[in-house]
């Protein structure tokens, strides 16, 4: 039985069962404040008012600090009243750490677990996770079930695994089952950080706990990630006939994970299931489609589905029709690219220089150099052009229809407009100069190439041992070795 069959059976056997040992706990100040005083209520609203001025002083004065004791020298900052009540007023979680840092150096201040746990909340709720971490290290403490399932949630989205890991392990050890919305941030945020391993292993771990949408949604995208999309299919038509959508996210997954396996029939399926479920396809989904069909050379395929689009009143972008322009390229229908090119334009759609570059290789490839020429010098005209992309393509481009000289010209004029060629430039010139029996300018590129420190390609180094008419042991003699 295969891992994704396993986790499919446990997965519907367990959903419904509930977790009993799951506590919602609430952070609360002692009881005795429920049966306070008459004066100790007087004294609650006196700590309000001077903790709404100390918080004031503090967002104000550069050097509160040193002043603070003197202007109130008769007022005790170590109250815990005080302390919650300055938590409450300060809309600055570190600045209320930093009091928190004043009182204990100042003052024999020890901290009840109440004061502890509220500003730990506080400094979750906020967002400073790092803070948080800090202050938990420092003070020792141990917070309250629900608040160290924040803390794993909040170490999660940091990118924090490990440590997040750590703290989960921790609440197990104390018996407490963690809430779902706790076991999926540890899972999501293994996915994050692509430590699938660790995700199986937390997973197994958690069978027993609740299901929901967003365990759905790890379980496909980990699939997905570790390349069994066809399981993580499986487990979404599974979690449909529950009720549990997993959202856009999910079917944009599977997608592209079907286009690049080149299963069309299961991507259209997905569409299909996507949009059934009121799930509209973005320009970015339709992009990725039609981008998987001309890589599998299904241009037609791609085209009806661009043309659908268009029919049902979608906009394509500019990374659409560059997607579509390039497939047609790559079959060899120039003319039905030039047609979205000037369409694309004609929309107010300017061309940027990878699409300039697309067309250039399509015409390359049919030896259309006068057209080449042509959308090269436009692409120069409109501010594009001066970079490694552009020269690439027109030097191998040349090299490729015996016109190394003019690829000579461009890799020249590359320093002078400070870019600096790479391995590339080098061996599509040493193979063009080499292939038309220019071999001494050959050498001297693959000279240079080594002197750079560049590694050449396999192509370029047979070029020149065989212009050169030379065995392998000759070349390697002459210091002419790929390594």
């Amino acid at each position: 039985m295969s891992r994704g069959q396993s986790y499919l059976i446990s997965f519907f056997r367990n959903r419904t069962r509930k977790n009993p040992n799951t506590q919602i706990r609430s952070l609360t100040v002692e009881s005795r404040d429920c049966e306070s005083k008459p004066d100790e209520q007087k004294s609650a609203v006196s700590y309000t008012e001077m903790a709404k001025t100390v918080s004031t002083i503090m967002r104000e004065r550069q050097r509160w600090q040193q002043t603070l004791v003197s202007d109130f020298p008769s007022f005790d900052f170590a109250d815990p009243l005080f302390f919650g009540e300055l938590l409450k007023s300060q809309n600055n979680v570190l600045f209320s750490l930093w009091f928190f840092r004043w009182l204990c150096s100042n003052y024999d201040y020890t901290p009840g677990p109440v004061s502890l746990n509220i500003l730990f909340g506080a400094l979750l709720d906020g967002k400073a996770v790092k803070a948080a971490k800090s202050f938990l290290d420092t003070t020792g403490f141990k917070p309250e079930p629900t608040l160290l399932e924040q803390y794993v949630k909040c170490l999660s989205e940091e990118g924090l695994v490990e440590e997040a890991i750590e703290v989960y392990n921790v609440l197990k050890d104390m018996g407490i089952s963690s809430s779902v919305v706790t076991c999926n941030s540890v899972l999501l945020g293994c996915l994050k950080a692509r430590k699938l391993d660790r995700f199986w292993e937390l997973h197994k771990e958690m069978v027993e706990s609740e299901f929901d949408s967003e365990r759905i949604r790890c379980l496909i995208q980990a699939l997905c990630d570790g390349g069994d999309v066809s399981e993580g299919y499986e487990l979404l038509k599974q979690g449909l006939k529950q009720g549990l959508d997993p959202g856009q996210y999910v079917y944009a997954k599977l997608i592209s994970g079907f286009c690049e396996i080149g299963n069309y029939a299961c991507m259209s399926e997905v569409l299909h299931t996507m949009i059934a479920w009121n799930h509209f396809p973005s320009m970015y989904i339709y992009q990725k489609i039609i981008k998987g069909l001309c890589m599998n050379k299904k241009q037609l395929e791609a085209y009806c589905i661009f043309k659908n689009l268009k029919d049902k009143g979608y906009a394509p972008d500019r990374v659409v029709y560059t997607t579509m322009i390039r497939g047609f390229c790559e079959k060899g229908w120039l003319g039905s690219a030039r047609k979205l090119w000037f369409e694309m334009i004609k929309k107010g759609m300017r061309p940027n220089e990878f699409a300039y570059n697309v067309m250039i290789h399509g015409h390359f490839k049919r030896g259309e150099i006068s057209l080449v020429e042509a959308f090269y010098n436009e692409m120069l005209r409109n501010g594009y052009g001066g970079t490694m992309l552009s020269c690439n393509t027109m030097i191998k481009g040349f090299c490729s229809h015996g016109k190394s000289d003019e690829a000579f010209e461009i890799f020249k004029n590359m320093s002078e407009t400070g870019v600096t060629p790479n391995a590339i430039t080098y061996n599509a010139l040493i193979k063009g100069f080499c292939k038309e029996n220019k071999v001494e300018k050959g050498l001297k590129l693959y000279k240079e190439l080594k002197a750079l420190g560049l590694k050449p390609s396999g192509m370029a180094y047979a070029a020149l041992v065989r212009n050169l008419k030379m065995s392998d042991s000759v070349a390697t003699s002459l210091n002419l070795e790929i390594v």
